[in-house]
């Protein structure tokens, strides 16, 4: 991917936090944020029902989403999109007041040469994200049963069963307290009482690899049309399996910093969460919880 210079720089830039997917948090600020431009003509843009070019960028060590809204509305105006860029980006810093008892996820706003906006989450939202998943729901539907035999979904069944032993096990080392301890259900359901620690996370590069395939699992599932679950359950369960090969839970850790080990089986909770969902969206009854 080429190198692009940062013309202006914003912080922060503040997103409500009403769901779980970043992407369509974003994009739904964004078109906000293009309602009140005053200067351009929006109406070729808008009855063609074009959405907002945003796609995440293949990042590990942040989650940074490009925008290339200026030259999608270049198309329909005479302006270039560096120029509908700067008008852009100086109405994003405009910013109202944020509002009290309202969540809001802080991005770092770049503004590069190319015209596009480069959003980056701060690792503090980040963790407000994370925590957000004790209280928010994601988008799973029931999709028409798609395999009655679904011998190629193992490697979810598989990585779902390790995550509910994980977090049995923990269960067992007093690290956490879960809702059931069979995990059997027709509905997806977050499986810890335990208030997550989540600020512990060390955010190395394992565990941030895991939550960079969260998000653009989420991401994916808040589109209105779907039909790749499979794959994302694949993607899910090779980035836990690495996740859980090498970024230690229990033993000396869980001893000498029990604060981590619960916040990673946090991240435990999240992929099962996920994975629960994304089975029921292709077989008619719930994975195992145990092998």
């Amino acid at each position: 991917m080429s190198n692009h210079q940062v013309i202006q720089v914003i912080y922060p830039v503040r997103v409500k936090l009403n769901r779980l997917s970043i992407q369509q948090q974003l994009q739904q600020f964004l078109f906000t944020q293009l309602r009140n431009l005053e200067t351009v003509n929006l109406s070729h843009f808008t009855e063609s029902n074009n959405p907002i070019s945003l796609f995440r960028l293949p990042k590990i060590d942040s989650i940074t989403y490009r925008c290339a809204i200026a030259l999608q509305l270049s198309r329909h105006s005479s302006l270039s999109p560096i120029t509908l860029a700067l008008e852009f980006f100086d109405n994003i810093q405009r910013q109202p007041t944020p509002q009290q008892d309202t969540l809001y996820l802080n991005f770092n706003l770049k503004l590069l040469d190319s015209g596009s906006l480069e959003f980056t989450l701060c690792d503090r939202s980040l963790i407000l994200w994370l925590q957000s998943w004790q209280h928010l729901s994601y988008a799973y539907q029931k999709y028409p049963i798609k395999s009655r035999e679904p011998d190629n979904l193992w490697p979810i069944q598989y990585t779902y069963s390790r995550c509910c032993s994980l977090l049995r096990l923990g269960e067992q080392e007093k690290l956490i307290k879960i809702k059931n301890s069979n995990f059997q259900t027709n509905q997806t359901s977050w499986s810890i009482l335990t208030v997550i620690p989540w600020e512990k996370l060390e955010l190395n590069q394992l565990e941030r690899s895991l939550i960079a395939q969260i998000v653009a699992t989420v991401d994916s599932l808040e589109k209105e049309s779907n039909s790749s679950e499979m794959k994302l359950g694949l993607a899910l369960s090779e980035a836990f399996l690495t996740f859980e090969r090498f970024c230690r839970i229990f033993g000396s850790l869980s001893q000498t910093n029990p604060q981590l080990s619960q916040a990673r089986l946090g991240l435990v909770a999240i992929t099962q969460y996920l994975l629960q969902g994304l089975w029921l969206s292709q077989v008619a009854y719930p994975p195992q919880s145990q092998l």
